[in-house]
Order: C-alpha cells, then sequence, then structure tokens
C-alpha cells in the first residue's frame, strides 16, 4: 500500500509538468553525445577540406636563422684557413603548383565529398536520436497502459475473493473458490508492482535519454492520441524503394563515401606523372660580408624509383573504391528490408488493432455473464478466472499494437529521411 501511495504522488505531481514529444526530441538532440560528437564531426571535415583547398594556392614561407659563431672556411694562395664569425641568414620562399594532373583538385573533391558524407552522417544520427525518443516517449505511456490493466485486475479479483468469502461463510461456494481466488489476488498485486517498476524504469530511460537523468512524465493519452493520427499515403513499393534510395542519409553517407574513394584514386593514378612547380626566393645573408640572394624558376619533379610506394598505394585506393561501392550495394538492400518489414507493419497494424479491440469486446461481454452465472452457482471459479485472464492478455495485447504501429512509423520516418520536422534538427 505504502508503495502505491508513493507512485500514486510522483505520478500526480509529474503529470502537472508532463513532457511533449517535440520538447524530448529538442532536449535530446542539443544534449546527447551522439548529436554532439556528429557535429564535431563535421565541423572536423569542414576543416580537412580548407586543408586539402589549400594546395591549390600559392605558398610563402619565411625563414630566419642566427649563429653568434660559425665556422667559415676560407682559401688564401692555395692554402685553406678558418675564421670564427657570427653568421645571420633570413629568407622568404615561394612555391605555387603549376601542373600536378588534376591531383591537388581530385584531393580537394575528395575532401568535399567526405564532408557532404559528415553532413548526412549528422542527419542519420539526429534521425536515429529522434526514432529513439518516439520509442522512449511512447513506451512510458505504454507502460502506463500495463499499470492500469494491472490495476483494474487488482479491483476484479478484490472484489471476487470477498463474493468467494461471503459465498462460503453462507455456504454456497467452497474454501478453495475463496483460496484460488485470494492466490490470484495476490498474483495481480505482484503483477501491478511490476507493471510501476517497468513504468519508472522508462521514464527513467526518456529522462536519461533527453539529459535531464531523472524520471520523465508523459501524459498517458498520448499512446492512443498519436495512434488514432498515424496515417500513410498509399504507394508503390518501386516508389518507396526510390524514395529509400533517395533521401535516406546513410545511403547519402556512403555515396559520398564512394565519389570520397573515387577522387583518391585518380589522385593516385596520376601520382607517377610528378608535378612542375613555379618557384622563387629572396634572401639576405649576413655573416663576414653582408649580400642579398634570389631566384625565380619552374621546377619539374618525375618519380623514378620509390620501391613500389605508388604502385602499391594507387592499388589500395582502387580496392578503397571497390569496397565502398559494395558496401553501397549491401546497405541498401539491408535497408529496404527494413522499409518493407516496417511498412507491412504499419499496413496492418490498424487491422490488428481492430481485432483486438473486437476481442476485448467481446471477452468483456462473457465475463459479465460468467460472473451472474457463476454468482448463481451455474459456473465455476475457473471459468471465470479464463475469462478474466483472457481479458486481461487481450488489454495488454492492445496496448502494445498501438504501441508497435506507432514504432513502425517512427522506424520508417528514420529510414526515409522523415524524422526532422520543425527545423528540430537546425
Amino acid at each position: 500500500m505504502r508503495s502505491s501511495t508513493i507512485f500514486f504522488f510522483f505520478y500526480l505531481s509529474a503529470s502537472v509538468s508532463a513532457l511533449t514529444l517535440d520538447e524530448a526530441i529538442e532536449k535530446t538532440l542539443k544534449t546527447h553525445p551522439n548529436a554532439q560528437v556528429a557535429s564535431l564531426q563535421y565541423e572536423s571535415a569542414i576543416e580537412s577540406a580548407k586543408s586539402a583547398d589549400s594546395a591549390l594556392y600559392p605558398r610563402i614561407d619565411a625563414n630566419a636563422a642566427y649563429f653568434p659563431t660559425k665556422t667559415f672556411v676560407m682559401p688564401t694562395n692555395g692554402v685553406f684557413s678558418t675564421k670564427q664569425s657570427n653568421s645571420f641568414h633570413g629568407d622568404i620562399s615561394g612555391s605555387y603548383s603549376l601542373w600536378d594532373f588534376g591531383r591537388s583538385r581530385d584531393r580537394y573533391n575528395s575532401a568535399l565529398s567526405v564532408q557532404e558524407g559528415a553532413g548526412s552522417t549528422k542527419k542519420l544520427t539526429q534521425n536515429e536520436l529522434i526514432e529513439r525518443v518516439w520509442s522512449q516517449y511512447y513506451g512510458v505511456a505504454y507502460a502506463h497502459s500495463l499499470i492500469d490493466t494491472a490495476e483494474a485486475s487488482v479491483k476484479f479479483y478484490e472484489g471476487q475473493f470477498k463474493q468467494a468469502l461471503n459465498m462460503r461463510k453462507g455456504g454456497l461456494k467452497t474454501e478453495a473458490d475463496e483460496l484460488r481466488f485470494k492466490a490470484s489476488l495476490l498474483e495481480s498485486h505482484d503483477r501491478a508492482l511490476r507493471a510501476r517498476i517497468e513504468y519508472d524504469k522508462a521514464s527513467l530511460s526518456l529522462g536519461i535519454l533527453i539529459g535531464n537523468d531523472t524520471l520523465a512524465a508523459v501524459d498517458p493519452a498520448v499512446l492512443d492520441q498519436r495512434c488514432e493520427a498515424l496515417s500513410l499515403q498509399s504507394i508503390s513499393l518501386e516508389s518507396l524503394r526510390q524514395e529509400l534510395r533517395e533521401n535516406n542519409p546513410q545511403l547519402k553517407a556512403l555515396r559520398s563515401s564512394i565519389n570520397a574513394a573515387k577522387g583518391l584514386s585518380d589522385a593516385s593514378a596520376h601520382e607517377k606523372y610528378g608535378n612542375i612547380a613555379l618557384v622563387g626566393s629572396y634572401g639576405y645573408d649576413d655573416s663576414l660580408s653582408a649580400y642579398d640572394s634570389y631566384q625565380a624558376g619552374v621546377m619539374g619533379t618525375i618519380p623514378l624509383y620509390d620501391g613500389g610506394k605508388l604502385s602499391a598505394e594507387g592499388q589500395k585506393s582502387r580496392i578503397a573504391y571497390s569496397i565502398a561501392q559494395k558496401e553501397f550495394e549491401n546497405t541498401e538492400r539491408q535497408l529496404w528490408q527494413e522499409v518493407y518489414g516496417a511498412y507491412r507493419d504499419f499496413a496492418r497494424a490498424d487491422e490488428s488493432i481492430q481485432s483486438k479491440e473486437s476481442v476485448i469486446d467481446a471477452t468483456a461481454k462473457s465475463l459479465h455473464l460468467i460472473e451472474g452465472r457463476y454468482g448463481q452457482g451455474l459456473a465455476t471459479y475457473v471459468d471465470v478466472l479464463e475469462s478474466q485472464s483472457t481479458l486481461e492478455n487481450a488489454k495488454s495485447d492492445l496496448s502494445q499494437a498501438k504501441y508497435q504501429k506507432i514504432g513502425a512509423y517512427a522506424h520508417l520516418q528514420r529510414l526515409l529521411n522523415k524524422g526532422c520536422v520543425n527545423d528540430i534538427c537546425k
């Protein structure tokens, strides 16, 4: 009784500030480490692209060196002599790649593809978190519906136990009836307690997900409200798969990986051709004497022998390109299987819900009749217990069917990149 009172007080106080779905999503996307990591990885990819872009521009370096003492060797009349003196050198040098057979441009395009893929991965992470919020949020409401079912059973068995007790005292029933209903009453109390524990666990999971680390309160009515409001437009399977290919962020990220691998593969294929660069420098030296020096010209470099490094790197990049293509094909098939399954589950969800509602209606009427027959001595306690058990299971199954319908919808939204609405992911 004390635990029931504590739970009721908690629920009553928490329901005043019940969390909405949009609030839960917004808090999760702002505070969850996975979302923050995805954002940082995207920012890192942007900086990597900037780094690759720098190869397309000139490079200028400044160098300076000062030596308090330095040995100079000088020939005098056929004899070498040495002299100690301080020395200073400073120069500015610059270089610009005139032509490298497109390698720098290929690497930059590859970095841009990586950046695009990081953006898609960020969107994927957001969609995954949103699906988790849907699951946890409506999971709390689902757990509360199980509490309602369990507490209704407690009340039912309390009434039956009292009735059996009075009928035994009146000589209308045996002690077996009384004891069997008492056992069922104790079992129902245990189920109710376990249902409350599961509710608290679901509430805490939601609270941790949104970054509060406390039990989160959800209006129990949202399960029925959302389930009734959800619907999908009829669409052919071909169109559904095409929508998956075009919109799924995981496939977009893999497509970007293919482009990035191709860019690196093209760059590696041109390494053997070397490069042509414009170079120049201006320097100043002050040691035994002071003088300026400068140079400007064109320098070409062609790799003649590197022990097979370039060949190996080129083959490695081509393999990486092939792997990226196969990963895309495999992932697309797996995701299509998920989309198909979620779509079919959602499509039959209403039929399943209606079926379970019919079972509840029929079982409730049957139970009412059996209770009357039991009171008249025309039915046994076994008939009552079986009918009540069937009703309990039907109510639990109905709540589960509604929760599964919402879960199938949320999974479809994630797979088709429709989880982020109302600019909530910005």
